[in-house]
């Protein structure tokens, strides 16, 4: 859904550029794919980040060097 079908809805990177412009402080907490995405989501967060290093911890056990692909990222956060 966009912006232009949905005027009343702004996109997600607008919701996060207002709300870092509010002051205080945003917690977001890192998921590694999108169980633990949604499992965050439940918990009430309005933020939250899917980094390099959680990935490749989880899915290698290995720290983030440049091993996983672009493909292999959008993968991840896919399933």
């Amino acid at each position: 859904m966009t912006a232009a079908l949905f005027p009343e809805r702004s996109s997600g990177a607008a919701t996060l550029r207002q709300r870092l412009a509010e002051p205080g402080v945003l917690i977001a907490p890192g998921c590694f794919d999108a169980l633990t995405a949604r499992l965050l989501e439940a918990a009430g967060h309005e933020a939250i980040f899917c980094g390099g290093f959680s990935v490749a911890a989880s899915r290698l056990g290995l720290p983030d060097v440049g091993l996983l692909s672009y493909g292999e990222m959008v993968d991840q956060v896919r399933t």
